[in-house]
């Protein structure tokens, strides 16, 4: 079982699973529309749009940026849900109601439109009033993301549309992408709205766009994006989303491709799962931003560009990539079942957490000890500067043991998450034999005994009932 977890056909059946719930979703869709899907938490014209983009025949295959729009529309849906449930004629017991105004300020306040909701509730306006304002951004989002990025329709507007950028794509104020292809457009100046982009027209075929700067229409060209790193047979894109990064674009390609190949040199497995998950990375700076994915992108890696050396850009790339792996399994499987109680020690935050949010640290973090003891174990010269991290991995992964264990027991945990975490502890503890960690624990740095004796107590503190 635990050779699944590398295998390229597994991988495969996983994507196919993640485009058959796409288009099931999809179909769903089409068929509330023609039946007469209506709801009055969003406006009718709207709808009328959003029924008409449905029939349109690119969303018949799947791709990363169809994956992300589909998962606009289905926040929109929980969120009419929640609305329609505040304002339902059927008496409402104040428990339910305000476990449902929980969950609609627990939506906004970890969405990117956060700012602007604490600003409607500042100024006094209760959290379905803050919620209703923000409703028309959504909408906007879901009709401009299509249109920009998915339609090939030539579309021109009296009143700009709106576009929020979004920078896991690579957009920045001097560049914004479009498509699966990753085509760009520079701007000769960016407008006062930044991050928003007020839309006048767009033609895929002239290969033009229309911006609206300073109340004026400034006609753009739309660019090929640029060619991709060959990742074997694979394509690798690389992007920046900042003006720096652009200037160091092609010295981390090859950064990149000399950490891929000194990944395939050491664990060809981890090489073959990596081209299985991700496809574009992004370029961020240290300064801004720590490396990082998204579940509703899928394959997009936003990777720091200032990695402290090759070991640390070769772990962001399999870290990241291991996010994405657990993402594409939980974007058709029932792994955890959402519960807030923040009661299992994170051995990564130092907090206690969820346990779908040590279950998300578990997965990503075992890649990075696979990393690490394929390194340990092919070359001596890496091993003084891998040692400390793969002995502090082993100590923190092992930690949680117990708690899957009580997860499990109390129902937080699925059958199938329970296999998958069984599955990872085996070959953790093949990987214990492989790399002898008991004569290597011996030697071990302070750091690493500082970690153990820190666990021992963060055990004791933290009893499980």
């Amino acid at each position: 079982m635990k050779e699944q977890l590398f295998s390229k056909d597994f991988h495969n059946n996983i994507k196919k699973n993640v485009e058959k719930n796409f288009r099931e979703f999809i179909e769903d869709l089409r068929e509330d529309f023609k039946r007469g899907f209506t709801t009055d938490v969003v406006d009718a014209d709207f709808l009328e749009q959003l029924s008409d983009i449905l029939q349109d025949e690119c969303f018949d295959k799947y791709s990363p940026l169809k994956f992300y729009w589909l998962n606009l529309i289905d926040n929109l849906i929980y969120l009419i849900q929640l609305h329609e449930e505040l304002l339902s004629e059927n008496d409402i017991d104040s428990n339910e109601l305000e476990e449902i105004e929980n969950e609609l300020f627990n939506f906004w306040n970890e969405s990117e439109l956060a700012e602007s909701f604490h600003g409607y509730l500042n100024e006094g306006a209760p959290v379905i009033e803050a919620s209703n304002n923000l409703l028309p951004l959504v909408e906007n989002q879901i009709i401009s993301f299509y249109v920009l990025h998915l339609s090939l329709y030539r579309q021109e507007f009296e009143d700009a549309l709106m576009y929020q950028t979004v920078p896991e794509l690579g957009d920045y104020e001097k560049k914004f992408y479009l498509g699966d292809d990753h085509r760009f457009v520079t701007l000769k100046k960016t407008p006062e709205t930044f991050p928003s982009l007020p839309i006048r027209f767009i033609s895929q075929e002239e290969k033009k766009i229309a911006i609206e700067i300073d109340d004026v229409a400034v006609n753009l060209v739309i660019e090929k994006g640029s060619n991709p790193v060959k990742v074997d047979e694979t394509d690798l894109y690389v992007l920046s989303a900042f003006e720096e990064g652009e200037k160091k674009i092609e010295e981390f390609k090859k950064s990149i491709s000399s950490a891929l190949a000194q990944i395939k040199k050491a664990a060809p497995h981890l090489h073959t799962t990596f081209k299985s998950f991700t496809h574009t990375i992004v370029s961020v700076s240290e300064k801004e931003d720590e490396s990082y994915s998204m579940q509703s992108l899928p394959g997009y890696s936003s990777i720091n560009i200032n990695s402290a050396d090759q070991v640390e850009l070769m772990n962001e790339l399999i870290h990241e990539n291991g996010h994405h792996y657990l993402n594409a399994l939980l974007n058709h499987q029932e792994l955890i079942n959402d519960d807030d109680a923040k009661i299992y020690y994170s051995p990564w935050k130092k907090t206690p957490q969820t346990i779908h949010e040590i279950y998300r640290c578990f997965f990503a973090f075992y890649w990075s000890l696979e990393l690490y003891c394929c390194l340990y174990s092919a070359s001596k010269e890496v091993s003084a500067k891998i040692h400390q991290k793969m002995l502090v991995e082993f100590l923190r992964l092992d930690y949680c043991r117990l708690d899957f264990q009580h997860a499990f027991k109390n129902k937080r945990i699925t059958k199938d998450g329970n296999q998958l975490i069984n599955m990872i502890y085996g070959r953790i503890d093949e990987l214990k034999k492989e790399v002898n960690l008991a004569a290597v624990d011996t030697s071990a740095p302070k750091e690493v005994t500082e970690l153990k004796n820190g666990l021992t107590k963060a055990r004791a503190l933290n009893k499980l009932i």
